[in-house]
């Protein structure tokens, strides 16, 4: 009588094994299929070397996104049904909601369709689940912010304002390079910028400073997002590992998309942190610390691990490691010089709010920009504020205004150059590599200069003092007074 054999159990990671690559199905015709593996110039002999780490099986992912979607739901539900918005610390937090939606949200669903066109054009299993979490993620913050959307202003055409605003339109243009990038560049993005420099700032430190704010309906949607986005990080550090090892003429490409996107990822980080230093009532940490401990060390460790495989910092990394220190308070600045076509409301720091600003940056904050928020907050005070009928010149690439050009004659001296003015040294080299491509992008964006809020849209933008948001929270807290 024969013995039965008994074969060991298998783990997870065994059982997909088994189940997909150990089928050895084979495509007859793989050019065919994936004519895109070569148009970028990266070089691949053995797919089968690519590691997938945390991947999991179809029937698990859908198991464990529909379990965290019902705890998520709960809470959301739960905030809403015990006006969880007038628990806000202050009315000003909301414009934190509003800037979440009207340029991240678009963002995860342009990182959407570029993972799932990328899932299709390599054949990847593992990108087509980072698609479909993107949508998730779109999707929970639309439901999150929706609560809000019946309490507070500025809120209510955030794909219109995406699309033609020019204060959007360094989301804007970061999701059209995306969209119109090679699959394997769209990977490299993802892991080296959108995800370490974008996700780990917004959905970890901003996310519970909201929580910290009264904001349990959106902070739960992005704090169960960024268990997600754990996932794409492993895998995206995964995916550049395999490109380079594959084979040593893929290393400059490589080396040139991590200069580009992380460069590009640090520039639209100044609107998160804007969020993090201006519109956060009560604060726990300064944008420069979270960029510190979220951004700058991590990353530092993981290129230390990478220099045997021929990669190095981005050629960018000293100067967006020093303009840090500078980058929420210029940008703050900027949206206060032309807040009356905002779709959100500014305003000028209180004393206690300045003297935490001035403790968090010892070395810049008192010396540069204090005396201009105290002559922001003087001018209100007196009605006699600056504000700019015209919109700011824009960076050819990454679009944020570009210093020292604003006013007409600036304007019209952008167009002179199509668009061709920088704000930065990288971003003129970004630029060049592609000019065709980020001239298009600047032709559009020029074309939001003569775009403007209608008329029945002004109550979502302006001063915060005086406007319909600050007399409806006061009136809900029976005229309480809030920090």
């Amino acid at each position: 009588m024969d013995t039965t054999v008994k074969h060991p159990a298998m783990n997870r990671n065994q059982r997909t094994q088994a189940l997909t690559h150990d089928l050895a199905w084979q495509v007859s015709q793989p050019d065919a299929v994936f004519p895109a593996r070569s148009l970028e110039g990266i070089r691949i002999h053995d797919w089968s070397a690519l590691r997938q780490p945390l991947q999991p099986s179809v029937e698990q992912y859908w198991k464990v996104q529909g379990d965290k979607d019902k705890r998520l739901y709960a809470i959301t539900d739960a905030f809403a049904q015990n006006n969880g918005q007038l628990g806000l610390s202050d009315a000003r937090f909301a414009n934190a909601i509003k800037l979440l939606l009207q340029a991240f949200s678009p963002i995860e669903y342009s990182a959407h369709r570029a993972c799932a066109r990328a899932a299709r054009q390599l054949g990847l299993t593992t990108v087509a689940f980072q698609a479909a979490d993107h949508l998730r993620h779109n999707q929970l913050e639309i439901h999150a912010t929706s609560h809000f959307n019946k309490y507070f202003n500025g809120m209510h055409s955030y794909t219109e304002w995406f699309d033609h605003h020019w204060m959007l339109s360094v989301a804007k243009s970061y999701a059209d390079d995306l969209l119109s990038a090679g699959p394997f560049e769209v990977m490299v993005a993802m892991a080296v910028g959108y995800n370490p420099v974008i996700c780990n700032t917004l959905y970890v430190s901003y996310m519970s400073a909201a929580a910290d704010n009264g904001d349990m309906s959106t902070s739960s949607a992005g704090l169960t997002a960024q268990s997600d986005k754990v996932r794409h990080q492993a895998a995206g550090l995964a995916w550049v590992e395999f490109l380079v090892q594959q084979d040593p003429a893929n290393v400059p490409l490589v080396q040139a998309w991590i200069d580009k996107w992380f460069w590009r990822s640090v520039r639209l980080s100044s609107l998160v942190g804007v969020m993090q230093d201006y519109m956060l009532p009560f604060h726990s940490h300064s944008w420069q610390e979270i960029w510190t401990t979220y951004v700058q060390q991590p990353l530092q460790q993981i290129f230390e691990t990478w220099k045997p495989l021929g990669l190095t910092l981005p050629s960018n990394w000293a100067q967006a490691c020093e303009q840090q220190a500078h980058v929420s308070h210029q940008t703050w600045l900027r949206l206060c010089r032309y807040s009356a076509g905002l779709p959100l409301h500014v305003w000028a720091p209180n004393a206690s709010a300045l003297d935490w600003l001035s403790q968090k940056y010892p070395g810049t904050f008192d010396a540069m920009f204090r005396p201009h928020l105290m002559g922001l907050a003087h001018q209100i005070a007196h009605g006699q504020r600056p504000q700019e009928t015209t919109a700011p010149v824009l960076c050819g690439t990454c679009q944020l205004p570009v210093p020292g050009m604003a006013g007409s004659a600036a304007l019209a001296q952008a167009k002179n150059l199509q668009g061709r003015c920088f704000c930065s040294l990288p971003c003129q080299h970004i630029f060049n590599l592609d000019a065709d491509k980020h001239s298009a992008q600047a032709a559009s964006s020029a074309q939001r200069h003569s775009w403007a809020l209608p008329a029945s849209q002004a109550a979502d933008g302006g001063l915060f003092d005086g406007s319909q948001d600050e007399h409806n929270f006061e009136e809900w807290n029976g005229g309480a007074q809030h920090p």
